[in-house]
């Protein structure tokens, strides 16, 4: 030990500490989503999503949303004929996972293998929470997200602050709003004769929104809308109700589960048939008001028969 020599550490000088290098990989991270889309994708997904508890919900355009004590499972007509406003020019499906009996992971599993461009969903007061997972997957994995129902509809600027993963808001009356809102972010790709048409009579003033402000992120000229303006929640105006429901496309029954609706004292399976929208009536406990107000509108006999 005597011959051993000691050397002080202390007397080395001290290297400058290197600057921070974090990477950052976010870029990398949006490619999966940019890849090519694999033969189940489709552009547009509405959805039912699954329950808060595994039981049976109700949820629809017009109603508030509640837990089924009887376990009727509520055909999703409003998300068919939605759907309908859509096809051909874009691929639709619609999930209802309720009827399904869905869980989240097989949810997840599913957004996977459909990989939308957009994602319809139900949202409703009951289920807030929980509808905004579905948003929150949908969106991690590079879908434009879009919320409908009784709860956004009056609750859209709060709603919007709260869940940051929701893109777009349909405020009302839906159908054409989604439409419109597609198709401008589409590039006015699938114009549709139609439903130009149905636009102009809701709406004479009506105009397609240029692509130059879409480009810009100005959805401004899309009535009926809840959007991000530079980050904050804005509305544009009430979009006008469609004044004839005949020219509304037949809802898409086959994309629905049919096989797996069902209510009490009816054996078998059940679907809907909406002859009208609208009540005159003044109930202050009915949230039909929220999405149609109290104007009547009727479907003649002849559609309803087709």
């Amino acid at each position: 030990m005597a011959n051993d020599k000691w050397v002080n550490l202390g007397t080395r000088p001290i290297k400058k500490i290197r600057p921070a290098e974090f990477p950052d990989i976010s870029e990398m991270m949006k490619e999966p989503t940019k890849a090519a889309r694999n033969p189940d994708a489709v552009d547009v997904l509405l959805v039912n999503p699954p329950s808060p508890d595994g039981g049976v919900w109700i949820r629809s355009q017009h109603r508030v949303g509640r837990r089924s004590r009887e376990n009727m499972l509520w055909p999703q007509v409003s998300l068919a004929r939605m759907a309908a406003l859509l096809h051909p020019d874009y691929s639709v499906e619609v999930v209802d996972a309720i009827a399904l009996g869905m869980k989240w992971d097989e949810f997840e599993d599913l957004l996977e293998k459909k990989q939308p461009k957009f994602y319809l969903t139900q949202v409703t007061a009951p289920t807030l929470t929980n509808d905004m997972y579905g948003i929150f997957l949908a969106k991690s994995k590079g879908a434009t997200t879009i919320a409908f129902g009784t709860h956004v509809t009056p609750n859209t600027v709060n709603t919007m602050n709260d869940y940051p993963a929701v893109d777009f808001v349909l405020r009302g009356e839906p159908e054409l709003t989604l439409r419109e809102l597609i198709v401008a972010i589409e590039g006015n790709t699938g114009q549709n004769p139609k439903i130009v048409s149905l636009l102009k009579e809701t709406d004479p003033a009506w105009e397609p929104v240029s692509p130059q402000a879409i480009a810009a992120g100005d959805f401004s000229g899309i009535k009926g809308l809840g959007w991000r303006n530079a980050g904050k929640p804005a509305l544009t105006p009430d979009r006008p109700f469609i004044p004839n429901l005949d020219n509304l496309p037949l809802p898409m029954h086959e994309l629905l589960p049919l096989d797996k609706y069902r209510m009490p004292l009816i054996k078998g399976p059940y679907a809907f048939v909406v002859p009208s929208r609208g009540c005159t009536a003044g109930c202050k406990y009915c949230i039909k008001h929220v999405s149609y107000n109290y104007t009547v509108r009727l479907r003649s006999a002849e559609n309803v028969m087709e």
